[in-house]
């Protein structure tokens, strides 16, 4: 009996816990919640607030992309950072780029690196007169040539007025302290003017040249008014580093008077708005001054937002995002359709109806020496007169009779042979055979044929400036025989060269000196 029992005891006890279980679950979990749809409140988006979220957006992205040891204080927001040398201690210190809650402007706060305890020390904050990132670049360059690093930072403000700052880190009453050596603000543009220095300077082993600093602005004399003709003379200032007084002085000035500007047509470019300077933009550009020998390209496309350089075969396509206008020129932010991350901005100053001058800035903080080829002045390059049916060169006509009326020409060992007839070349020698298409041009003074070739692989160069030879002739003149030179038009050489709309220059390859073909000539 006692054995059965037990059993039964056991059950009872299992099942008394789990009704108790089953009682307390049900008592804590209480009753079943029930499911709500609730309505969301949905805002359009209008343009306005489009571009305020993208701004935020940047601001965002910008404080996580980077990083800093430098302390911030209450109410700052990092913008940007840029290492170095402040102090040419050697050791790398940081200039931050914030923004106060309590202003709409930016901040610079340079800080140095105190080598034995690895923390940065705060110097005074540099307030700068601009609102938006993109209208403001900074960067580190020794200008003076002393191996000291500058800290320079330039830009447009909300006026319109072209801004830069040159400072260096001086040590005044035992502290160190960023002081001004050159503040420059203009209706133009101010760029400094970067040379060449010596491999010694280079070394470290003696100092190099300085840098000079030029101004263009507007002659404006009082009474004068924005469309007047004499507002539109310039003046030029270089600025030239002054080692006995620590600063940037004047060098000289130049007026550059209106002369034969058009100024009713400047006025209109000028009427305000980035519409109307898009407009006069857009089309080719040639760069003047190039002296590396290759030609360098702007192309402006304004209605596709498009900014492409060109030189040689290699081009550079950017996205022409933001354009702020200012008193006698525009300035550009662009973003490069291949890196992103590279913003390029483009500082334009009016010259002439057909000039401009332009300085090109990077955004990476490096110094890129590159950029300053694209820095001069550049003129809109127009082909109207290319397929004028009007007036034509008679020279031209004659080189294209005496290339086309022969049998061919041939080089003066019989290596190379060359034949044209109204549209085509050949080209043969012991080492290659080419064929193509070819024109004619008129390049300033210079008489150019452009050789296209069919395969597109030609070791050929695409221009060659043409030149009849001289040949001497005997001359019998009141019963004396005299000598003397005459063209020879049996007689070719083609000089390689490169070309722009105005003038042309010799440039590498192989020159060719032709003579006029004979029937038992063979190659």
């Amino acid at each position: 009996m006692k054995a059965r029992t037990i059993p039964l005891l056991f059950l009872l006890i299992i099942l008394v816990l789990g009704v108790a279980f089953f009682v307390s679950h049900k008592l804590l979990s209480g009753p079943s919640e029930k499911q709500f749809t609730r309505a969301k409140i949905v805002s359009p988006k209008t343009s306005v607030s489009e571009s305020e979220e993208g701004e935020k957006s940047t601001a965002g992205i910008e404080s996580e992309k980077y990083e800093t040891f430098v302390p911030l204080l209450s109410g700052e927001t990092l913008l940007s950072t840029l290492t170095l040398d402040i102090n040419n201690d050697g050791y790398d210190d940081e200039v931050i780029i914030i923004r106060r809650v309590d202003s709409q402007n930016i901040f610079i706060v340079p800080a140095i690196l105190n080598s034995e305890t690895g923390t940065y020390s705060r110097l005074e904050v540099i307030s700068t007169p601009f609102t938006r990132m993109r209208a403001f670049s900074y960067m580190g360059m020794d200008v003076t040539g002393e191996h000291k690093n500058a800290l320079i930072y330039q830009g447009v403000d909300n006026d319109g007025n072209y801004v830069m700052d040159i400072l260096q880190c001086m040590v005044i009453n035992g502290k160190n302290s960023m002081v001004s050596i050159g503040k420059f603000s203009c209706d133009g543009t101010v760029f400094i003017q970067q040379v060449e220095r010596s491999e010694s300077y280079e070394l470290s082993l003696s100092k190099g040249e300085s840098f000079s600093v030029w101004v263009y602005k507007s002659d404006r004399e009082e009474g004068d008014t924005e469309t007047s003709a004499a507002a539109l003379n310039q003046i030029q200032q270089e600025y030239r580093w002054n080692p006995s007084a620590q600063h940037y002085t004047i060098a000289q000035e130049i007026k550059v008077t209106a002369g034969r500007l058009a100024a009713k047509e400047l006025s209109r470019i000028q009427d305000g708005t980035v519409e109307t300077f898009g407009a006069f933009l857009s089309g080719l550009w040639y760069k003047t001054s190039n002296t590396d020998g290759n030609i360098r390209y702007l192309f402006f496309d304004y209605d596709n937002n498009e900014i492409i350089q060109l030189v040689s075969d290699v081009q550079e396509v950017y996205e022409w995002e933001d354009s702020k206008i200012r008193h006698n020129g525009i300035y550009l932010t662009a973003v490069n359709a291949d890196i992103m991350s590279l913003t390029r901005r483009f500082d334009i100053a009016l010259v002439n109806v057909d000039e401009i001058k332009v300085t090109v800035r990077d955004s990476v903080n490096l110094l890129i020496k590159e950029n300053t080829m694209w820095d001069g002045e550049y003129k809109k390059m127009s082909l109207q007169s290319r397929f004028d049916e009007g007036e034509k060169d008679s020279s031209l006509d004659t080189y294209k009779k005496e290339l086309i009326n022969s049998l061919g020409w041939l080089s003066a060992d019989s290596s190379v042979s060359m034949t044209f007839d109204k549209f085509r070349y050949t080209f043969e020698s012991s080492e290659f055979k080419d064929e193509g298409v070819y024109a004619l041009q008129k390049i300033g003074d210079s008489h150019v044929i452009q050789l296209r070739s069919d395969s597109g692989a030609s070791p050929l160069n695409e221009f060659y400036e043409l030149f009849f030879g001289t040949k001497i002739v005997s001359e019998t003149v009141k019963g004396r025989t005299i000598e003397k030179s005459v063209t020879d038009y049996g007689s070719i050489i083609f000089t390689p060269v490169v070309i722009n709309p105005t003038e042309c220059f010799s440039t590498e390859g192989k020159s060719y000196t032709m003579t006029l073909r004979k029937d038992n000539d063979i190659l």
